[in-house]
This record gives structure tokens, sequence and C-alpha cells, in this order.
């Protein structure tokens, strides 16, 4: 189960970005953009305007119903079919303008507090194609964070609550950690607020009593988000508090999924929609 894991860890940026391609060439079909390849290679030429992973050209086939060239070669742009944005790296200042008669695609995992810009109607409606974590995108990406629903039901890590109660002479029965010190819900006040009436171990980079065991280090959990020994030093906790860092709509973090894998329960602040997310069937 562990090497699985590994794998799917591994591969599930690539899986995202290959949603996104050929998600983009599957509308761009039903929507019926018009385009003609001027290339010799006769594909339709796809230009991350905003690189994500791909090298200079990469040749792309989707279930053998669309082939694709992908590249972040902007030179290609007299011959573009259409254009991909990565969130992350979007400047509204950079743009392939005029849009013409172009579809634009972006891909986002996060949320709008890395870039303000999706926030306004102006920049939601830029454009034709979405694959973000709302369940009104185009493509939704709800469940990115959660790579097989059979981990929640796993007991790989399980500790069951006697050994818990005999690990509160080491540790407190909550445990908070962080790494992102300004969030718009100034989550750390919250929790300083909580310590004042039950015993919580804070970790990470803003409020902290405790200090995480060195191989846990922050960057090394901002990698891999379930590493195998972190995730066995969360399951010791009965609870754990797990609070997003900004609340929107569908926005589902490891916050929420990591704890529920280790078996430690979580305190969850976040989507106003989880209890949506939760019933998995009105997902599909």
């Amino acid at each position: 189960m562990v090497i699985f894991r590994q794998i799917l860890r591994v591969r599930l940026k690539y899986i995202l970005i290959a949603v996104i391609v050929c998600g983009t060439m599957s509308l761009f079909k039903i929507q019926k953009f018009t385009y003609t390849p001027r290339n010799t290679e006769n594909y339709p030429i796809l230009i991350w305007w905003t690189p994500f992973i791909f090298e200079n050209k990469k040749l792309i086939s989707c279930e053998d119903r669309y082939t694709c060239v992908v590249t972040k070669n902007r030179s290609l742009e007299f011959d573009v079919a259409a254009y991909l944005f990565y969130g992350s790296n979007f400047k509204e200042d950079d743009l392939p303008l005029p849009k013409k008669n172009i579809p634009w695609a972006i891909f986002h995992e996060e949320s709008p507090k890395n870039l303000p810009f999706f926030l306004y109607e102006e920049g939601q409606h830029l454009f034709n194609i979405t694959s973000t974590f709302s369940r009104d995108s185009s493509l939704p990406l709800v469940l990115q964070y959660l790579e097989d629903l059979q981990l929640i039901t796993d007991t790989t890590y399980y500790v069951n609550l006697k050994q818990k109660n005999k690990l509160l002479k080491q540790i407190s029965p909550v445990l908070y950690i962080q790494s992102d010190c300004e969030t718009p819900i100034e989550r750390d006040l919250y929790v300083s607020e909580l310590m004042k009436y039950i015993a919580v171990d804070s970790y990470g980079s803003c409020l902290n009593n405790k200090r995480l065991p060195e191989q846990h280090s922050v960057n090394k959990i901002l990698t891999n988000l379930y590493d195998e020994d972190f995730m066995k030093f969360v399951a010791q906790y009965k609870f754990t508090i797990a609070i997003e860092n900004s609340i929107c709509n569908d926005y589902v973090t490891e916050k929420l999924w990591r704890p529920l894998i280790a078996g430690s329960i979580p305190i969850y602040w976040g989507s106003p929609t989880v209890t949506v997310i939760y019933n998995y069937g009105d997902l599909s």
C-alpha cells in the first residue's frame, strides 16, 4: 500500500496536467472553435503561456481520440490552437493579447488567496476552460488531495484509544501544525485563544509551543504531504486542528484528508460545502 501511494504521488501532478490538456481538446471540439493546422505535423498546438512541467515540445494522445502538441515555446503562437495557463505562474501583465478566437484554459489547484485576480468577475470570465478545485469548473479537481477513497478506511496508521490514552503522558490530545503564517482567516489567533482552555501541541513556522522532530521538518512535509513517518506522528494524536488557509466552496486540502487517513479526528474549519464533498456520489 505504501509503495502504491508513492507511485500515486509521483504521478498525480502529471495526471492533473493530462486532464487539463485532454479536457481542453475535448471541449475545444464541443465548443466548435475553428482551427486549421499550419504545421507540417498537422497536430493542434497547445502553448503553455505560463508553463508548469512540460518541456519545449511534447506529443500527447488522449484515449486515441485527440492528439496534440503541447509546448512552452511562445514563438509557435502563429499556429496555436489554445493557450494553457498555470495559475500559480499567471501574470496579468503578460498575456497573449489580443485574445482573438483562441480558447484559453487554466489549471489552478490552489485557492484564490494565491492569486487575488481570480477573486474578481473579470478574472473568472477570462478563460474558456477551467480546471480548479471548484465543482463549477469545466474540469473540477475537488478530490485532488485525496489519492484514493480507500485510504479513509485503511488501518495502516491506526492507533487504538488505549494506546492514545497512554501517550497523553507525553503529548497533548490535540495537534496543530501549520507553515503559512499569513492567512486571511487568522487561524493562529483562534488556536492561540483555544490554547488557554485546552492542551494543544502546536508545531510549525508560526504559532508553536513544541518543535517538530528533526525528521519531520516543515519543508519535508510540504514536499511530501503524506510522508509515512509523519503520518505515524499525526496518528498518535486524538484530534487534529484542520483549518484551511482560505474559506472557499469546494476548497478542501490535505488539512482534512491527512488526519482522516492517519486516524486522528479533524477539527475542521474550511469549505462550507465540505458535507457535499463527503457525499462522493454527488461529485460524479
